[in-house]
């Protein structure tokens, strides 16, 4: 049965892991389906190529590989790639390119400039998009929240925020919802965002409904969604992508015009970058929560547009001061091993370079 992403990953034998790591290298060289001939042949495993199919099998069903089509051979799954990222990738950097990418530090320029050299450098290495979203407001916070009936199945969220903007949303409401329970839900909102700023309020996902009646918890919900909305949009930072034209090159977008065609539409709205970035930086496993780099695989990422991609994402900053993230964006077919130390690296380099620039 295949695993939900983010669920524990299994323990898998020393040979499972060799067939898993071997499928991985093929696909992200050839973009086909493995057979269990080349890894039984390429890898030198000490069994023939019917050991190595039985074994394929069994990951098959346990949620490693996947079997395109009934005679093609196996391809890497979110879990698959999962466990090898967490598991078996080993950083794999020619010295020229980390040198290329460390050089970035040496660059004196304002923020914008630096970063988008720094997308355009980390595309070109990769021949995946890149792109970096700084750091937005953070000290906005919510003065007051109220609801008003404006209709049987409609309620109207006003959010008054501290630096005098007033944010109007409608939201859907039971046409039986009574004013006591309109109030309930303003309150509850209210309390939720007592003492948070909006960024914070954008990184709350969970709202305790329990105590209230039906219809005010799901009015309540309703309307903390509107809030969060708000909160995110508010406090987005800018976003700047390189390499857009790349994805052309590689088989998944040539093959699926409609993922190539959503995926270009986000990598135009700076808004919607911004929050599927930030999103993605904030949604890995906590595997990758231990790393600087945050790596998000396929169905893990909030993001619809980005369920057949990977995100590798590592915050930079101003000192102590967190000021943006930056990021390479590309199908699950990646070069993780590469990709990851890259994108690290290009983090600490804009660090050193705003650091610099501080003093």
């Amino acid at each position: 049965m295949t695993e939900k992403p983010g669920s524990p990953l299994e323990d898998l034998t020393r040979r499972k892991q060799q067939i898993l790591r071997a499928v991985v290298i093929e696909y992200v060289n050839s973009a086909e389906p493995v057979g269990s001939e080349i890894v039984a042949r390429r890898y030198r495993l000490g069994v023939g190529p019917a050991t190595v199919r039985n074994e394929m099998a069994e990951m098959s069903e346990r949620g490693y590989l996947e079997q395109p089509h009934t005679s093609a051979g196996r391809i890497p799954s979110d879990t698959g790639y999962r466990y090898y990222v967490d598991r078996l990738a080993k950083p794999e950097v020619k010295p020229e390119k980390a040198r290329r990418v460390k050089s970035l530090s040496r660059l004196q320029a304002e923020l914008s400039e630096l970063l988008r050299e720094t997308c355009r450098c980390l595309a070109r290495l990769t021949q995946y998009v890149s792109a970096a979203v700084t750091v937005g407001e953070r000290s906005l916070y919510i003065r007051q929240v109220s609801l008003t009936s404006i209709a049987p199945e409609r309620a109207l969220l006003i959010l008054v925020l501290s630096s005098g903007a007033i944010e109007n949303r409608i939201v859907s409401a039971s046409p039986d919802v009574t004013m006591r329970e309109l109030h309930a839900a303003a309150g509850l909102l209210n309390e939720a965002a007592e003492g948070k700023t909006l960024y914070q309020l954008s990184r709350t996902s969970s709202l305790d409904t329990s105590h209230l009646t039906p219809p005010a918890a799901r009015l309540a919900q309703a309307a903390w969604q509107e809030l969060r909305s708000v909160a995110r949009a508010s406090t987005a930072g800018r976003a700047i992508a390189e390499g857009t034209a790349v994805l052309l090159a590689h088989p998944e977008f040539q093959k699926d015009y409609n993922l190539l065609a959503g995926l270009v539409q986000i990598m135009d709205n700076p808004r919607v970058l911004a929050e599927a970035i930030e999103r993605a930086s904030e949604a890995g496993p906590n595997a990758e929560q231990q790393r600087r780099v945050s790596v998000t695989i396929g169905r893990e990422n909030p993001i619809e547009a980005f369920r057949k991609m990977a995100i590798v994402a590592a915050k930079f900053y101003a000192g102590e001061e967190e000021a943006g993230t930056i990021a390479v964006i590309g199908p699950t077919r990646m070069r993780y091993t590469e990709t990851i130390p890259l994108v690290e690296t290009a983090a600490s380099a804009i660090t050193d370079a705003l650091t610099k620039l501080m003093r």
